[in-house]
C-alpha cells in the first residue's frame, strides 16, 4: 500500500502541472493587451489628425471584434447581426442629442436598450442552430436598417446630422480617441475576467459541444442568451461614440450604422487575431483594419475586394487565429510545422467547395 501511495504522487503533480501554465497564458495575454493599447494611446502626441483618425476607427474595431468575441468567439454562435446593437446604440446618442439631451445620457441608455433588444431578440433566434442563427440575425439588422429609412427616424431617410460638441476640434478628436481606447481596455478586462469564471468554462464547454454540455447540467440556452446581451454593451456603446464623433451619417449603405459590412469586419478580425482567446481581437482588428484604411487611400480600385480576399486568406492560412497559432507553435513547433501543409490543404477545399456551392 505504501509503494501505491508513492507512485500516486508523482501523477497528482503531473495533474497539477498544467495550472501555472493557464495562470500566466491569461496575464501574458492581458499584459500584452495593455501593452498594446498603452502604445496606441500615445498616437495623439504626434499631432497628425489623419494618423489620429486612423487609429481611432482602429480602436472601435478593436471594441468591435472584442464585443463579438463574447457571443461568436466563446459561445460558438454565428452571429452576423451584432451591427444592430452599433446602430442602436448610435441612434440612442443621436436621438437625444438632436432634442438637447446631455451626451452621457445618450452613452447610458444605449447599452441599456442594446442589452435589451439583444435578450428579446436572443429569445427566439438562439434557439436555431447553425446557419439558420446567422441568417436569422443577419436579416434583422439588414431589417432595422431598412425600418429607420423608411420611417425618417431623426430626419427624412434616417439620416443623421448633429451639431459638433462644443470643444476645439483637435481637442474633440483626441476626447473620443481615448473615448475608444478607455472602451476596448474595459472590454479587454472584462474578457480575462470571463476566461477566469464558470460562466467563460460554460461558453467554452457549449462551444465545443452543446449537446455534451447540456448533458452536464449547463443551462446552455441562458448561457447563450447572456453572452449576446454581453456582446451587445460594447458594441453599443461604441455606437454612441461614433455617432457624436462622425456626426452625420446614414442607417445603410457604405459607412452607415447599420452596415453589415461592419459584422462581417468584426467576424473577420476576431477568426484572425484568434476567437475566444483574450487578446486575439485587439489584434485582429488592428491587423484587418489597417490594411483596409491603407489600401481605401493606396489602392482604391482593389479596396472594393479586399474584404472577400482577407476572408479567404483567414481561413487558408489562420483557420485557428494568430494567437492560437503563437500558443501552437511556442508548445511544439515541430508538430505546426508538420502539420501546417495539411491545414493550408484543408482550408483551400473549404474555400473551393464554398465556391462551387454558390456558383460563384
Amino acid at each position: 500500500m505504501a509503494r501505491q501511495t508513492a507512485n500516486r504522487e508523482p501523477v497528482a503533480d503531473a495533474d497539477a502541472a498544467p495550472a501555472p501554465r493557464e495562470n500566466r497564458e491569461w496575464q501574458w495575454s492581458l499584459g500584452i493587451g495593455v501593452v498594446i493599447l498603452a502604445l496606441i494611446g500615445t498616437v495623439p502626441l504626434l499631432g497628425d489628425q489623419s494618423v489620429l483618425s486612423l487609429w481611432t476607427f482602429i480602436l472601435m474595431y478593436c471594441v468591435l471584434a472584442q464585443g463579438w468575441n463574447f457571443i461568436g468567439g466563446f459561445a460558438g454562435r454565428a452571429a452576423f447581426g451584432n451591427v444592430a446593437f452599433f446602430g442602436i446604440g448610435a441612434y440612442t446618442v443621436s436621438l437625444l442629442l438632436l432634442q438637447n439631451k446631455p451626451f452621457w445620457l445618450g452613452l447610458t441608455l444605449a447599452p441599456i436598450i442594446a442589452g435589451l433588444f439583444a435578450f428579446l431578440l436572443g429569445l427566439p433566434v438562439l434557439r436555431l442552430r447553425g446557419h439558420y442563427f446567422a441568417i436569422a440575425t443577419l436579416g434583422i439588422a439588414e431589417a432595422l436598417g431598412e425600418i429607420v429609412q423608411a420611417k425618417n427616424i431623426g430626419a427624412p431617410a434616417g439620416e443623421i446630422s448633429l451639431t459638433p460638441p462644443d470643444l476645439n476640434f483637435k481637442v474633440s478628436n483626441a476626447l473620443f480617441f481615448y473615448g475608444f481606447l478607455v472602451l476596448s481596455l474595459l472590454t479587454l478586462l472584462g474578457t480575462t475576467w470571463l476566461t477566469r469564471t464558470r460562466f467563460g468554462y460554460a461558453l467554452v464547454a457549449i462551444r465545443e459541444n452543446e449537446q455534451a454540455a447540456e448533458s452536464l447540467g449547463i443551462a446552455t440556452y441562458w448561457y447563450k442568451v447572456s453572452a449576446f446581451v454581453f456582446s451587445a454593451v460594447p458594441t453599443a456603446i461604441a455606437g454612441g461614440l461614433f455617432a457624436y464623433w462622425q456626426l452625420s451619417f446614414d442607417p445603410v449603405g457604405e459607412g452607415g450604422a447599420f452596415d453589415v459590412t461592419i459584422s462581417v469586419a468584426m467576424i473577420l478580425m476576431t477568426f484572425a487575431g484568434g476567437a475566444g482567446t483574450i487578446v486575439g481581437p485587439i489584434l485582429g482588428a488592428i491587423i484587418i483594419e489597417y490594411l483596409d484604411q491603407y489600401t481605401s487611400i493606396a489602392f482604391p480600385t482593389f479596396h472594393g475586394p479586399l474584404l472577400g480576399l482577407l476572408i479567404i486568406l483567414v481561413t487558408i492560412f489562420l483557420p485557428q487565429g494568430l494567437v492560437r497559432l503563437i500558443q501552437e507553435l511556442q508548445r511544439n513547433p515541430a508538430g505546426v510545422k508538420q502539420s501546417y501543409p495539411m491545414r493550408v490543404k484543408q482550408g483551400v477545399r473549404r474555400v473551393t467547395r464554398f465556391i462551387l456551392s454558390n456558383g460563384i
